[in-house]
């Protein structure tokens, strides 16, 4: 949204003002059904990245000599760009690369190449774009496009432990775009550029659009995960309709929540905890008897497995089915 509500508001009631005075009416009471814009404000979405898949930088070696010449191709770009010519520009460079890489793809798919080139094709490409990405300036007006292009690409994968059909479905079904930030290491400098993903087995899981500044970007700025302490995130803005509209795909149920009161002074207290749904609820919904289950189970342990083991076996299966259907917390808590 690239306008604030006070623009909003200021353009709505000067147009009806212009509109009277002109022809001498009087002024109405304005009256605004804003359902999105009253209601998404009071929830938040707070949860944990579980796992970040980063590029890393590996060697990178020149093709053999029968290989294709597509793949010479896209070797002498990378040694223009080391040696730093002047007759190829770094735009130029970049889109070689593209088109080498779409040509690659192509003769893959038509059994040209085997999976070994294509692999050292990809490869060759992604250091290609990390060592432009270095060398490329935002003060460039040419180059800005490119960078967008490989902040996407170079982008770090956070997997979070979310569903988005269940919290975020309007950002699957109708492309809104949510506010996200990252709320822990605030006191780092955002270095790096990220994707979210959800835990779901979909590759729609993903969110793709972010609000940056007054823009949107297809991907966030965030400080460098760790796993040494909690990474969490803050999806703002969803109680509008999300918790209503939420699937259970994948049998990710209903998440916790909590009802904060905020006090005047800046303070805050909690006032009610819900719990989310267990498995054992998700089962139940799906018309699943998940008593049933653990005694068919129970059989089954005592059936083919030593007597010193059933119970345990037993506890952790009883102990699943009441656990939460998302991720349990690494560190300790869910």
């Amino acid at each position: 949204m690239n306008y604030s509500l006070r623009e909003y508001a200021n353009n709505v009631v000067y147009t009806l003002g212009d509109v009277c005075k002109e022809y001498d009416i009087r002024m109405p009471r304005i009256i605004s059904e804003s359902g999105r814009n009253l209601t998404a404000h009071h929830a938040v979405l707070i949860t944990d990245v579980v796992g970040v898949e980063s590029y890393k930088q590996e060697s990178v070696y020149p093709p053999e000599e029968s290989a294709p010449q597509i793949l010479h191709n896209m070797w002498h770009s990378w040694q223009d760009l080391k040696a730093l010519t002047d007759h190829r520009s770094l735009v130029e460079i970049y889109h070689d690369n593209q088109s080498d890489l779409a040509e690659v793809h192509t003769q893959f798919a038509m059994g040209m190449l085997n999976f070994t080139e294509r692999a050292w094709a990809e490869q060759i490409s992604l250091r290609l774009c990390y060592e432009l990405e270095k060398r490329l300036s935002t003060k460039n007006r040419a180059h800005r496009p490119l960078l967008d292009e490989m902040h996407e690409r170079l982008a770090d994968k956070f997997f979070v432990n979310f569903s988005l059909f269940q919290s975020l479905p309007d950002a699957w079904g109708i492309e809104q775009v949510f506010p996200v930030l990252p709320l822990t290491n605030l006191d780092k400098a955002p270095e790096r550029r990220a994707v979210i993903l959800d835990i779901t087995c979909d590759s729609d899981g993903a969110i793709d659009q972010y609000v940056e500044g007054q823009g949107i970007e297809s991907t966030l700025a965030v400080p460098a995960w760790t796993d040494e302490a909690p990474y969490r995130l803050g999806f703002f803005m969803v109680g509008a309709y999300q918790e209503v509209l939420g699937n259970m795909h994948n049998l990710f149920g209903d998440t916790d929540t909590a009802t904060v009161r905020c006090k005047p002074d800046g303070s805050y207290h909690i006032e009610q905890v819900e719990r989310g749904d267990s498995v054992g609820d998700v089962l139940r919904y799906m018309h699943l008897d998940s008593e049933l289950f653990l005694r068919q189970y129970e059989i089954m342990v005592k059936e083919h497995l030593p007597e010193s083991e059933h119970a345990d076996i037993l506890a952790e299966l009883a102990e699943g089915l009441q656990g939460y259907t998302y991720l349990e917390d690494i560190h300790g808590s869910r």
